[in-house]
């Protein structure tokens, strides 16, 4: 069966109960492209289309523009300045920018913030055609505070070429070493609060590469999990997405896609 016609059938036998899950207040979308046409496995056109706060998802481009403005290079370390974070353990410490990508160390990516400054910043996202490209306001939380906003097919189209190593005035090393630091661990997915089990039964041959990210602004709430997910010679590239006005939990995107992924036959439930 071809891509596809596979992700047609599996959308037509898993939809409805991916769709019964969320609250009707809660809004979410997840996309996955295996090289054709992406198929939409949550969420309607609409959903799909809405602009969000990146959150910590931005650290991808962000650590790209780093590079390529030599802002820092991949060896670079960051000085923590000493002030404790007891609920993000690995913040505690010195970073390079590729050590801070999992455990998505926001103050590493605020003191870069200032260096690349927000002309440069928005005209390296003009070029990746992220979102509205808007990097105005405080330079330190326009990617937090919902000044920056990228839809979940915008985000699918951006790592598209990301994985493809093929984003305009980007090199390969770059790119390459940057996917390397965002290989998660067997089975589980990190992010600022530590490493997470997934509910899924893991094997070889199966890899997760991903970045996550969560904020509330002007009080709507998302989650977020992109990345690319290898099962065996198959690469399925993804985005996530989970938001609402009020709270929603951090991992609320990861459990969506994950999810999904079980009942669509593409991985063993735990």
């Amino acid at each position: 069966m071809n891509t596809a016609r596979f992700f047609l059938a599996l959308l037509v036998a898993g939809g409805a109960t991916i769709a019964a899950a969320p609250q009707p207040s809660t809004h979410r979308c997840l996309l996955v492209d295996e090289g054709k046409e992406p198929i939409r496995l949550a969420g309607s056109v609409s959903e799909c289309s809405t602009r969000l706060a990146p959150a910590s998802t931005y650290k991808i481009p962000h650590a790209l523009i780093d590079f390529e403005t030599g802002v820092i290079t991949e060896t670079t370390v960051e000085k923590w300045d000493g002030v404790r974070h007891p609920d993000q353990p690995k913040w505690n410490q010195d970073h390079t920018v590729l050590s801070s990508m999992k455990p998505s160390v926001l103050w590493f990516f605020q003191a870069m913030a200032p260096k690349i400054g927000a002309a440069r910043a928005h005209e390296w996202l003009e070029r990746f055609h992220y979102g509205n490209a808007d990097t105005g306001g405080d330079i330190r939380q326009y990617w937090l505070n919902g000044r920056l906003r990228v839809s979940p097919d915008e985000q699918l189209a951006f790592l598209e070429q990301f994985y493809a190593v093929a984003l305009p005035g980007v090199s390969r090393e770059h790119i390459t070493h940057l996917q390397g630091a965002m290989e998660q661990a067997p089975g589980t997915v990190e992010n600022a609060r530590g490493v997470h089990p997934l509910d899924v039964r893991w094997r070889d041959g199966v890899s997760l590469n991903a970045k996550t990210g969560a904020t509330t602004a002007g009080g709507e709430s998302v989650s977020w999990l992109v990345g690319r997910l290898t099962i065996d010679q198959r690469r399925l590239v993804f985005v996530s997405a989970v938001w609402a006005q009020g709270g929603i939990d951090n991992l609320d995107a990861v459990r969506l896609a994950f999810r999904a992924f079980v009942e669509q036959h593409l991985l063993p439930a735990r």
